[in-house]
């Protein structure tokens, strides 16, 4: 027979400890944001001239002979995307990156953006990053449900001396919860 109290404690201490990385980065970046921190924490820049004419649909191998002729590093993502600005491409990823911007007639400023660490964890808290630490960070969220449902489980029914008490303390924590959501909306 299963017993179900230890079922329900294994599956709650190896999710947690195995989700317990991505549970810290996600908790330092998400501190970082309320304390109006951005990704550009700790960023390295610098920013090069082209002058070119670049005819359109060139932008890709124009920058890359660019990046190549200036030994500057390239990233490892070569594809060119449109950037959110008029004018602005962008090549590479989330810790290094390229942005071609058009300034004037056949004038392009290069700018390399090298994140630090912290900035790095921000952007993948904001899900910028590729696939991979998205499919982690779904991951972590259906367990963070799952870790808190087990606990519940584990407190209610196994821990019969201290129920009153936990109840209690839930109520409370429910209630704060929401008093404090209906005032800051």
């Amino acid at each position: 027979m299963i017993n179900k109290n230890k079922l329900f404690r294994q599956i709650h201490i190896y999710c947690s400890l195995f989700f317990l990385p991505a549970a810290l980065i996600f908790a330092l970046s998400g501190l970082l944001f309320l304390f109006d921190f951005h990704s550009s924490i700790g960023m390295e820049e610098q920013d090069y001239i082209l002058e070119k004419k670049i005819e359109k649909g060139e932008e890709q191998q124009q920058l890359l002979n660019f990046l190549k002729e200036q030994g500057i590093k390239i990233p490892s993502n070569t594809q060119l995307k449109t950037g959110k600005k008029n004018n602005t491409y962008v090549m590479g990823g989330v810790h290094y990156s390229i942005i071609m911007t058009l300034i004037g007639e056949n004038q392009y400023k290069i700018t390399t953006q090298t994140r630090s660490v912290l900035g790095d964890m921000m952007m993948l808290h904001k899900d910028k990053g590729e696939w991979y630490f998205s499919v982690l960070s779904v991951g972590l969220g259906i367990v963070l449900f799952l870790l808190y449902i087990s606990g519940l489980i584990i407190t209610f029914f196994a821990n019969k001396k201290e129920r009153k008490g936990q109840i209690i303390v839930f109520i409370l924590g429910l209630l704060v919860t929401v008093i404090l959501f209906y005032c800051s909306v």
